[in-house]
């Protein structure tokens, strides 16, 4: 099933380290991946173990904060490469959930807004345990 799930949040909650610890969790096979202040959108073919192994193509785009034309090159990117699942963060509203939502709609994918575990004293665990879930998502949403 076609999804974009949108971890949001202001700055500094985490947004972009939660994916980047996902993408530390996929069992993967990198085919792009491009850099941008800190930023990074990775294209890779996932073996997801929920689909008999056959590989899916997930996005993961860490630059959600506006003006967001980057996110918005990125998630295109995600697009043409026919990912099956895109990761990406916005902010809780503006440009950036604007891009979010003309991609979905213009391209067939449902949306999933979430946000991470912020806190402060327990960051590096939380984002863990965030990506884990991220993951079992990303997994069962390819199942579907």
């Amino acid at each position: 099933m076609k999804t974009i799930i949108a971890i949001y949040g202001s700055t500094g909650s985490g947004k972009s380290s939660s994916i980047l610890a996902l993408e530390s969790l996929l069992d993967r096979e990198k085919v792009h991946e491009e850099h941008h202040n800190g930023d990074r959108l990775l294209i890779a073919r996932h073996k997801s173990p929920l689909n008999g192994g056959e590989d899916a193509f997930v996005g993961c785009c860490s630059e959600g904060d506006p003006p967001g034309y980057q996110q918005n090159e990125w998630l295109e990117k995600c697009v043409e490469y026919k990912c099956e699942v895109i990761v990406a963060a916005c902010r809780n509203s503006g440009h950036t959930v604007e891009n979010i939502e003309r991609i979905a709609r213009e391209n067939g994918y449902t949306t999933v807004y979430t946000a991470p575990y912020g806190n402060e004293d327990e960051y590096k665990f939380l984002n863990r345990v965030f990506a884990d879930n991220m993951l079992n998502l990303v997994d069962e949403l390819i199942k579907r």
